[in-house]
């Protein structure tokens, strides 16, 4: 639970998004309304007398955010963390690429102190707004002992997600974030935060740690008779890594294998995923472009993690080496 005594400061970066939104006067729909302080000082009667340190990072809406971005938040927040005043951080984002964010700090960020991020799904003056209760919860959850290994979260609608795990599954519902499958991490009850024995006992993770991301890194999603004018025109294009959505267990038509094996022949490492939120990629299926058929051709089967997560990865992976056998390897206990 909630209960301590422990002082110090918590960082909150605020990146934009939904959260701090609000309706433009003379035009349609809601953008960025300059909300952050608004918000907290209507966290200070919730502070539990802990120093909030403000970080006005930026004022993005969610789809402006680059992967570079989510780097550069990832590694000034590991400095801030670096603090010995500093107990966690609380990042505000915005919620439709929130999750990818949160997994690339799960994935840079090493340290032990708590990174929670959140967000709104409705905006800032709109009736039953969710991000004043998500931004105290998150300040709470910054004061638990989490389970070592947690690694970065997501705290939405009174849950707590571990980053690897969190999607989004609904684009209006305020209950808008699942976990793929191995449950939470946490819930809020009352006023307290309370752990849920979520079973995440994965071996220590390894931190990627690049100076830089490959930024050339496409997300291609496989569809039924697609051709290979897709991935020959990225290849064409410079591309140095390639993430494949795949059907099912990691399956995709066999008119795409001859432009995936021209990618491996030039030494650019095909990574394999599914569309489907749960399961995974297995090498099952050994007919042409199957799973099974994909791994033995050279393409890097990367388990239960998503599209978008597993792009990151290899941003960072291909920020390391431009070795196969090395990316293949960071991608073991992904």
């Amino acid at each position: 639970m909630t209960k301590t005594n422990r002082q110090g400061e918590i960082a909150v970066f605020f990146t934009g998004g939904t959260i701090g939104m609000s309706p433009t006067e003379g035009a349609c729909g809601v953008a960025p309304g300059g909300n952050f302080d608004k918000l907290l000082n209507q966290l200070a009667p919730q502070r539990q007398g802990v120093t909030l340190r403000p970080v006005e990072w930026s004022d993005k809406p969610s789809p402006h955010m680059t992967p570079a971005d989510m780097f550069r938040l990832a590694r000034e927040v590991e400095t801030t963390l670096a603090q010995p005043a500093t107990l966690g951080a609380v990042i505000l984002h915005g919620t439709d690429v929130l999750v990818e964010t949160a997994y690339l700090c799960d994935l840079v960020i090493d340290s032990d102190k708590p990174v929670i991020l959140t967000g709104s799904m409705r905006y800032y003056s709109e009736s039953g707004y969710d991000g004043i209760r998500n931004l105290i919860n998150a300040v709470r959850a910054c004061l638990l002992p989490l389970p070592p290994g947690t690694g970065a979260c997501v705290l939405m609608t009174d849950r707590i997600f571990a980053a690897r795990e969190a999607v989004k599954v609904n684009s209006l519902n305020v209950d808008a974030f699942e976990s793929r499958e191995a449950g939470i991490v946490g819930y809020v009850a009352g006023e307290s935060v309370i752990l849920a024995g979520c079973p995440l006992a994965h071996a220590p993770r390894r931190k990627l740690k690049p100076r830089d991301i490959e930024p050339n890194v496409p997300l291609i999603t496989a569809y039924t008779g697609m051709d290979r004018s897709l991935v020959d025109h990225a290849r064409s294009q410079g591309m140095r890594g390639l993430v494949i959505e795949g059907f099912g267990a990691g399956n995709v038509p066999p008119t795409l294998v001859p432009a995936l094996e021209a990618c491996l022949a030039d030494t650019i490492p095909v990574v394999l995923t599914t569309r489907c939120i749960e399961g995974g990629v297995w090498p099952i299926y050994g007919y042409p472009g199957g799973g099974a058929d994909l791994a033995r051709r050279g393409a890097i089967l990367c388990g239960r993690l998503g599209g978008p997560k597993a792009r990151l990865r290899l941003m960072c992976a291909l920020g390391l080496t431009r070795n196969m056998d090395e990316i293949r390897d960071l991608f073991e206990d992904a």
